[in-house]
């Protein structure tokens, strides 16, 4: 075919279809189509049948337009078959056409398939559209999700960097997720961002790093928050704080742990405040645990205990919890000594009360307390102080220093009286010593047949009487005159058995109760029997016409300083090793006022006249440096207990001289020193019968002054020890001065002991006490002189 065109016959013919691809528009006529590449090539086509099929002619470049062509093609009613003239012009185009239609069948198949392709296509493109514009709707709404996420993530932010609390969050291995901005600045960053991803071995804190971590991981182990706890943290500049924390476990939708959330706030002002508050309250605490005042505080609207001290615990014998849960307006002992009465009057007024009383406590002890009430405020509150002592104590020691102070005024006026006593017995003994001397010599110069001679003799028997009321004096005063030796006191019971079992009434049985291996006393046997004596013969006279028993006993004991203070009468006794003999009974006992004066001279509960025995016990025992001890009570008896120091060397017995009978003589001079004109007129006269030429002085300056110019020719001189203007003590010292191997005989009224004590090695040759008897004086003569 010469025809620059392509045909596709569609469907069966007549009709024809025209497809003009420069422009790519169609035009169909279902009998028949006839595809032409341009209008020139239609126009060459139908130009010579273009008469014959429509009637109207169309030429070469004819100028009729496409469209008229094209419209006259398509109302082509009559079939090519129909004109033979133009079946063999056709046939070929027809072959062609054949084989179009084939291939035209072909392509309506692929068309059809195109156009279900197309359908599909544009189905699927509508899918697409719905896809796309879901996708859109959905990519538009997650982008309105991301703003609104991103807007609360921001807001979120904000929140965590306004609160006044650090915030951080961390991932299961510990690192960190996400903080607020102030956590970033404590962790030495500038943004909470590059905190992210780190962990706390690479921030500021890392020297407290395993603390921190130690405790996140409990927090996610266990599944459980930790609240408000105090740690440590180290800052960037090296200094340190104090956080207070809490951690709580972070969990996704099926509850598994996924992190810790935590928080915390600087707290270390709060804890410097809280250290000096704790500080000062260790210190009131103290202050309270230290005093020795009992301190209760209570308070004023419940009355609830809300302070103690340990001190109040210990005046109420109970423990401070205890007393913590009192109230001070149910406490019965309180109510009952008047104390809630005062407690409720000082909350009314404020004014401060203080008050003394004995009570029972709450804990049933008795007690003697002195307390002081006193309001304050406290956060708007009244409370109640009460601050008390235990007075029992002060209370029994100001007894007992009443007590010694009475015993001391007792004593004073003991010991007044004893140097009265003391005095009036001296110068007694003078006086006695004038009468027994005399009627001594008289009795020496008087014939045995004289009628005076009984007169005589009943003047010297008064005179030893006065003489023992004198030694009974002297012994009160503590100066009477005392053999002093090393004895058993055993041994001295011993002796005195039979004279105590006929000395006491038949109803009184005597039981002895003597301690074997005594220690050795130092004491005048003769004074220590007069003691026995006396407390026995009270005892059995406590006893009366009742059965009763006297118990005595002897034994060691030590005694200390408070010990001794209890007795009658500590003058500053030495602590140690003492000997003690008690005579105990079972009488009637005595009462209180009367054992207050018991020792007093001349008291005495029996008849007049009696008196001085248990002043002359108690002086026999200050006189051997002793102490007694007593205990009386109404119907139940009274129990004397002696204490003696123990000596300080071994005991041995001594086997007495026998006295002698013969007035001894001998030949000298000796110088008579004395105050009283009586004694040296009486001692010259009883030296002068001893055979001795006599010079005499009234005191010891004249003494000295006769002594020195003679003092070769005095073989002895009788000194006295109290005179005026010069003593005797002054006198032997400067006698001993002149004259050193001078032998001096003292001469007291006081005994032996008390007076020998001072010239102990000074070189005093004896003592002679008055009153004396001229056999007397002339056995201590010869003693000295022959010595």
């Amino acid at each position: 075919m010469d025809y620059p065109l392509l045909s596709l016959i569609e469907d069966a013919p007549p009709g024809f279809h025209f497809h003009r691809t420069l422009e790519q528009r169609h035009l169909r006529r279902r009998p028949f189509a006839l595809f032409a590449a341009s209008r020139e090539s239609v126009e060459g086509i139908l130009a010579p049948f273009g008469a014959t099929i429509t009637g109207i002619i169309v030429t070469t470049g004819g100028r009729q337009t496409w469209e008229q062509c094209t419209n006259l093609l398509y109302h082509l009613e009559v079939p090519p078959e129909q004109h033979p003239h133009l079946a063999a012009l056709l046939q070929p185009h027809l072959d062609l056409l054949a084989r179009l239609q084939q291939t035209d069948d072909r392509h309506t198949q692929t068309s059809r398939k195109l156009a279900r392709s197309h359908e599909d296509h544009r189905r699927q493109k509508a899918e697409f559209t719905l896809v796309r514009e879901s996708l859109q709707a959905e990519i538009a709404e997650r982008k309105r999700m991301a703003a609104e996420l991103r807007a609360t993530s921001e807001t979120l932010q904000q929140i965590i960097d306004t609160i006044p609390h650090h915030v951080f969050w961390k991932s299961p291995d510990l690192t960190y997720l996400g903080c607020s901005e102030r956590f970033a600045r404590a962790a030495g960053l500038e943004t909470a961002g590059e905190v992210v991803g780190k962990t706390d071995y690479e921030l500021a804190w890392r020297d407290t790093a395993e603390l921190y971590r130690a405790d996140d991981r409990k927090v996610i182990d266990l599944d459980t928050p930790l609240l408000n706890f105090i740690e440590p943290q180290s800052r960037p500049d090296g200094s340190s704080i104090w956080l207070e924390t809490s951690k709580v476990p972070l969990h996704d939708g099926d509850g598994r742990v996924t992190g810790v959330l935590g928080m915390y706030r600087d707290v270390t002002e709060r804890k410097q405040a809280e250290k000096a508050r704790d500080k000062a309250l260790d210190f009131v605490k103290t202050l309270l645990d230290s005093s020795p005042m009992g301190i209760r505080v209570f308070d004023g609207d419940t009355g609830d205990c809300i302070q103690a001290n340990q001190a109040a615990a210990g005046i109420a014998g109970g423990t401070v919890e205890a007393l913590l849960r009192q109230n001070f307006r149910g406490l019965g002992p309180w109510r009952d000594a008047g104390l809630a009465a005062v407690a409720e009057a000082v909350l009314a007024d404020g004014r401060t009360r203080r008050i003394e009383t004995d009570l029972h406590t709450s804990f049933g002890k008795l007690v003697t307390a002195r307390y002081h009430f006193s309001r304050f405020v406290a956060d708007g509150k009244p409370h109640l102080l009460v601050m008390g002592r235990d007075a029992s104590e002060e209370k029994r020691l100001e007894q007992e220093k009443r007590r010694i102070e009475e015993q001391m005024l007792h004593v004073q006026k003991l010991e007044s009286l004893g140097v009265l006593a003391g005095g009036i017995a001296h110068d007694f003994n003078n006086i006695l010593m004038a009468v027994l001397g005399n009627a001594d010599l008289a009795l020496m110069r008087l014939a045995p047949a004289s009628a005076a001679r009984e007169n005589v003799l009943r003047i010297e028997q008064a005179a030893r009487q006065a003489a023992e009321l004198a030694r009974q004096m002297l012994a009160y005063s503590g100066k009477g005159r005392f053999v002093v030796e090393t004895l058993d006191i055993n041994d001295v019971i011993a002796e005195m058995t039979h004279m105590l079992d006929v000395s006491v009434s038949k109803k009184a049985i005597l039981r002895y109760n003597l301690a074997r291996n005594l220690p050795a006393i130092e004491a005048d046997a003769t004074q220590l029997r007069q003691v026995i004596m006396n407390l026995v013969i009270n005892a059995s006279e406590a006893i009366g016409e009742q059965s009763g028993l006297i118990t005595i006993s002897t034994g060691a004991m030590e005694c200390d300083r408070a010990y001794l203070s209890e007795t009658w009468i500590d003058e500053g006794l030495s602590e140690g090793l003492y000997v003690f003999l008690e005579i105990a009974d079972t009488g009637c006992g005595m009462e209180r006022e009367t054992v207050s004066k018991i020792f007093e001279p001349f008291f005495t509960t029996k008849f007049t006249g009696r008196g001085l025995g248990m002043a002359a016990v108690l002086g026999i025992v200050r006189g051997h440096k002793g102490a007694i001890k007593l205990y009386s009570e109404c119907g139940k008896g009274t129990d004397f207990k002696i204490l003696l120091p123990a000596a300080g060397r071994a005991f041995t017995r001594q086997t007495e001289a026998a006295p002698h009978t013969e007035t001894w003589q001998t030949t000298g001079t000796v110088l008579l020193v004395d105050d009283e004109g009586t004694i040296r007129e009486l001692g010259t006269e009883m030296l002068q019968e001893l055979g001795f030429d006599v010079l005499t002085a009234g005191n010891g300056r004249e003494a000295l002054e006769i002594f020195n110019p003679k003092k070769d020719e005095i073989a002895c001189v009788i000194l006295d020890l109290t005179m005026p203007r010069m003593d005797g003590e002054e006198t032997f010292r400067e006698l001993r001065r002149i004259k050193p191997d001078v032998r001096v005989v003292l001469s007291s009224g006081y005994n032996e002991q008390e007076v020998t004590q001072k010239f102990i090695g000074k070189g005093l040759a004896g003592f002679i006490q008055k009153p004396y008897r001229m056999a007397e004086l002339g056995r201590k003569l010869r003693e000295v002189i022959e010595a």
